[in-house]
């Protein structure tokens, strides 16, 4: 395998890896700032002890809470919010597709257009695993949905087939 690059290094390089590195640093050492302790507020004061308990939850805090934050609003200039967004909301294989392959260039969520760019975790990501990282986004800042099941990720991951570019907007709004 020598000379294939993590699709995480060519997305983000040296810099990102070093922020990632740097947040999951204070979150070991209990020093994760105020979007963790707004999240455990959030969290604790719903009625609903270990709502956010289980492998979704994990996953989304090892792979997407550095940038999108644990509460969901994201991190100042790194990426849009989910909470309250149309695309966590919308047809779950645009969040699928989203999720699976990254997405590049500039999306509008909610009044603010961000230009960013996001990795797929397509090769990190079984079809269980994503099913429960994607079930546990829509539960958190989608509204009420049916959670997103195996079969639905597995029908995306066979309908791409062999795709390692990232999607375009205009590219998942064409295709629900």
């Amino acid at each position: 395998m020598q000379g294939r690059q993590d699709p995480l290094d060519r997305a983000y390089g040296k810099q990102m890896k070093k922020k990632v590195s740097v947040l999951a640093l204070l979150l070991a050492l209990g020093l994760t700032g105020k979007a963790w302790v707004h999240a455990q507020s959030r969290s604790s004061g719903s009625g609903a002890p270990g709502r956010d308990a289980g492998p979704g939850a994990a996953h989304f805090e090892r792979l997407c809470a550095s940038c999108h934050g644990s509460d969901g609003r994201a991190l100042e200039g790194e990426a849009p919010p989910l909470a309250g967004s149309s695309w966590v909301a919308g047809p779950e294989t645009r969040l699928i597709r989203i999720v699976m392959h990254g997405v590049r260039g500039p999306i509008q969520v909610g009044d603010a257009i961000h230009d960013r760019e996001m990795p797929g975790f397509e090769p990190k990501l079984s079809d269980d695993e994503m099913a429960s990282l994607l079930s546990f986004v829509r539960s958190r800042w989608g509204g009420p949905s049916a959670p997103i099941t195996r079969e639905s990720v597995r029908r995306v991951r066979a309908a791409a087939g062999k795709r390692t570019r990232y999607w375009t907007v205009e590219e998942l709004l064409a295709t629900p």
